[in-house]
């Protein structure tokens, strides 16, 4: 097989950043002018809201978001402000905080989450994305290891097994969202 051309691997990098970009641009206008949320913040509390225990430490947080440990923790103090998003100390090591998802946060999930799917299933359609190529090309990395880490559920799920084990130990949701 012929390799191709580093103009073309160029070509196809800016082509999925551009896309990349456009779909987010279109999919964080929404959520900005009905709930005041955005993208990013939608996929913090979505990622702790799938979590086993609706809380993850930050840096797996920022982890399977693929975000800086600084930019998850401004998303995370945003929506603290809110009352969407608790953050405790971790009980086994000083260092690290938990972010949990409040139930304040859980209802505005519900509230969103049907404009979020509509806003990106248009957003992709708009763009010409063929979604079934999009998900064997996800299923195709998570299976070959080749991707870091790749955000889908098994794979968020198993990221948040593979945890440093303090999260899990003794932990429980209650009511208010706190009680780590």
């Amino acid at each position: 097989m012929e390799r191709v051309s580093a103009a073309a691997d160029i070509l196809a990098y800016e082509t999925l950043t551009l896309i990349s970009r456009l779909a987010e641009t279109s999919v964080n206008r929404v959520l900005q002018q009905e709930f005041a949320l955005a993208r990013e913040e939608y996929a913090t509390l979505s990622h702790l809201h799938r979590s086993p225990h609706q809380f993850l430490h930050m840096t797996e947080l920022a982890t399977a978001l693929g975000f800086s440990r600084s930019r998850v923790s401004r998303a995370v103090a945003r929506q603290e402000l809110r009352g969407l998003i608790s953050r405790t100390a971790c009980p086994r090591d000083a260092r690290a905080a938990h972010a949990a998802v409040t139930d304040q946060g859980i209802v505005l999930l519900q509230q969103v989450s049907g404009l979020y799917e509509a806003t990106v299933r248009g957003s992709l359609t708009q763009l010409g994305i063929d979604t079934e190529q999009m998900t064997g090309l996800v299923e195709h990395l998570t299976a070959n290891g080749s991707a870091h880490p790749i955000t889908t559920d098994r794979a968020f799920l198993t990221l948040t097994r593979v945890a440093s084990g303090c999260h899990f130990v003794g932990h429980t949701r209650t009511s208010g969202g706190r009680g780590r």
